[in-house]
């Protein structure tokens, strides 16, 4: 049932306020601290995923360990704690989203 789209499983503690949206697409706002629920419609473990529209910005911490995509699609593996670098290809600043594949 692993699938690595979905970051985290039912009664992880969630590391990030943010959008989670579970196997079956229902998406909620989920708070630091709390964990992550059963599925909304079923009410049976499920995993979560980031909503799309959740990224982050050059220079903001790491929130929590994994792969991270930039908006030109480069891959980096990136610690918690560290801060989000600029794009690998021009140095500038940009955006990076949780890497789902």
């Amino acid at each position: 049932m692993t699938n690595q789209q979905y970051e985290h499983s039912t009664d992880d503690v969630v590391k990030e306020t943010g959008e989670y949206t579970c196997e079956a697409g229902i998406t909620k706002i989920l708070f630091e601290g709390d964990k992550f629920p059963s599925c909304p419609e079923s009410e049976v473990a499920t995993y979560w995923r980031h909503s799309e529209g959740h990224h982050h910005n050059s220079g903001e911490k790491v929130p929590e360990s994994g792969k991270y995509k930039d908006k030109d699609g480069d891959l980096k593996e990136l610690e918690a704690g560290a801060l989000f670098p600029n794009c690998p290809k021009s140095g500038n600043p940009t955006t990076w989203k949780h890497d789902g594949n």
